[in-house]
């Protein structure tokens, strides 16, 4: 049986007996659409999100004429909030300052070496030789940070001052009153303009070889 000679007829019932044998699906089962009514719980907190909505927009009502120009100071003040140096420090300070820290106890019992102690002894005697008191103290200052920055890397902060530092929890007890007197001549120096002197160089080494008490150190 060749195509040309097939009859209508013979061809139907071929197609009949292939869709008869059950190799070939040639209809498709009924399928039910899936649930799509949304929840209670959703609705009802779709439903409160829009009253709030509409008491916000209420509120703001009034402010229309503004609006604009609020938003403009708001964008403008985050901006100045993110990119300013001083106002992120003033933050971290407030932080710092409110939040209680389980490690801010200070310690005791803290010297610095007797090494340290004696270069810095040599390097701020050869600065007062020269008459330089306050460079002296200065430096003195500035080494007694470094040291407490090496005891304790958790309490020198780099936008510290001598006086925040002074009063940080951290800061041991036996090196206060040396510390104390050290930033008081640095402070009048610097900024009251008053010069060291030979008596003020005297105080800030006296009080660091207290603090210091090691034998050979004087």
């Amino acid at each position: 049986m060749t195509p040309e000679s097939v009859t209508q007829d013979q061809a139907r019932s071929l197609i009949d007996d292939v869709n008869g044998s059950g190799y070939i699906q040639t209809h498709f089962a009924q399928v039910n659409p899936p649930k799509t009514e949304m929840p209670q719980w959703l609705k009802d907190v779709l439903h409160w999100l829009g009253d709030v909505i509409t008491a916000i927009g209420k509120i703001m009502a009034p402010l229309g004429p503004i609006l604009p120009w609020l938003i403009y100071f708001l964008v403008f003040a985050l901006a100045v909030l993110v990119l300013s140096p001083f106002v992120r420090m003033l933050i971290r300070q407030q932080i710092e300052r409110f939040l209680p820290r389980d490690v801010m106890k200070p310690e005791t019992m803290w010297r610095p070496t007797k090494d340290a102690a004696a270069a810095l002894l040599h390097d701020i005697d050869a600065l007062a030789a020269k008459g330089d008191y306050d460079e002296a103290v200065h430096l003195l200052l500035l080494r007694s940070v470094a040291d407490l920055n090496a005891y304790r890397p958790d309490l020198v902060r780099s936008h510290y001052s001598s006086r925040d530092i002074l009063s940080h929890p951290l800061l041991p007890y036996d090196a206060r009153p040396a510390f104390g007197e050290i930033t008081r001549w640095v402070e009048m120096s610097y900024f009251a303009g008053i010069r060291v002197g030979r008596e003020g160089f005297d105080a800030c080494r006296q009080a660091y070889v207290d603090f210091v008490a090691i034998e050979g150190i004087g």
